[in-house]
């Protein structure tokens, strides 16, 4: 598999495999199988929720539409689910770099815009809005400046995506119980 071609699909069209903006979370299960764990996002609150598919951490609403992708870059490789369900995840190796994907995003004629923060000199973040009311970003951080070993090629942090076109959730149907998949 080849990471860094998959990204670049994720940042032309937003979709990472069976997982996009406003996707119901009946069809990554049926995608790809149960969630391999699943929790609140706030002890408070009782959605949104965390799921896990391999290494990625999808946040479902509480009418069950995806409205966050978190795909973490920081690790030596990355887990992502494939057709079939549990056991058919696949592997990549890790990091990406930032010359790599801003390579292959020239190559396939995706336009980004890259922003950086005062209040995080060390990290920058490459965004592309490939849908409507998407955004799928990349994140690059000089994880080794304050050893003084600074490198000019940052790898990846973090990708991700979400959405702004969901509306409020209708209020829940109290009398039903929560089955953590239906809306």
């Amino acid at each position: 598999m080849d990471l860094v071609e998959e990204l670049t699909r994720f940042a032309a069209t937003g979709r990472f495999g069976a997982f996009h903006a406003g996707v119901h979370l009946r069809d990554v299960v049926a995608a790809y199988g149960e969630p391999e764990w699943s929790g609140r996002v706030s002890a408070k609150r009782r959605w949104p929720h965390w799921f896990g598919y391999g290494s990625l951490q999808p946040v479902f609403c509480r009418c069950r539409l995806l409205n966050a992708l978190y795909i973490p870059g920081w690790h030596e490789e990355l887990e992502i689910p494939g057709p079939g369900g549990p056991g058919a995840a696949r592997v990549a190796a890790l990091p990406v770099t930032e010359s790599q994907l801003t390579a292959a995003f020239t190559a396939a004629g995706v336009v980004w815009r890259t922003e950086w923060s005062e209040n995080l000199p060390h990290q920058r973040t490459l965004s592309t809005e490939p849908a409507p009311d998407t955004v799928v970003y990349f994140t690059f951080w000089d994880r080794h400046h304050d050893e003084g070993r600074s490198v000019p090629d940052w790898p990846l942090y973090q990708a991700g995506t979400s959405g702004s076109g969901h509306g409020p959730c209708p209020e829940p149907d109290r009398g039903l119980p929560d089955d953590g998949y239906g809306a």
